[in-house]
């Protein structure tokens, strides 16, 4: 039993610390640098915090975390439990789209985060997303879907935020 116990123990632990390594701790998503560039997607989504250095400028990194917090839990709160979600930097998010998703589904997700985020005020601030996606009838390399969405994602940025914008497979 001894043995057993001591087996089980120091399995449950390499998987504890294995597990616990591969999350953010802020906001339960997954972390960057546990994808490999060569996992391949056929859907990303690029999501960024609006004007997010305002907010820790004018009211601190701690409401900043917050503000990242809350972001992300209504995030979570829209997808399915099938969909990857990554902190991919401060306020900036990715979510993996299984390939279950097409192109009118993706735009319904897409209207109900941009939603999600600016209808209810995040410690009594007005925050807003924008977005880049990407979808393609094929799998292709995280990398090159990446580029994809976040060129998108500065289209959206650069006219007007608040927004989405969807590339085309080139």
């Amino acid at each position: 039993y001894i043995l057993c116990f001591v087996l089980y123990s120091i399995v449950f632990l390499i998987f504890y610390f294995f597990t616990r390594n591969k999350k953010d701790n802020l906001t339960g998503f997954y972390r960057k640098d546990f994808f490999k560039k060569t996992r391949k997607t056929d859907c990303i989504v690029v999501i960024d915090i609006d004007f997010f250095k305002k907010v820790n400028d004018n009211h601190g990194h701690a409401i900043g975390d917050l503000v990242i917090s809350e972001v992300s839990r209504r995030i979570r709160g829209l997808i399915r439990k099938t969909d990857i979600p990554i902190r991919w930097g401060g306020e900036e998010f990715v979510i993996l789209f299984d390939s279950l998703i097409d192109e009118n589904n993706l735009v319904n997700k897409l209207n109900d985060l941009l939603n999600i985020v600016s209808n209810e005020k995040i410690e009594n601030l007005d925050i807003t997303i924008s977005i880049g996606a990407f979808i393609t009838s094929k799998k292709i390399n995280l990398s090159e879907a990446f580029n994809y969405a976040d060129k998108a994602l500065y289209e959206s940025k650069n006219t007007g935020r608040n927004k989405y914008t969807i590339s085309e497979y080139q």
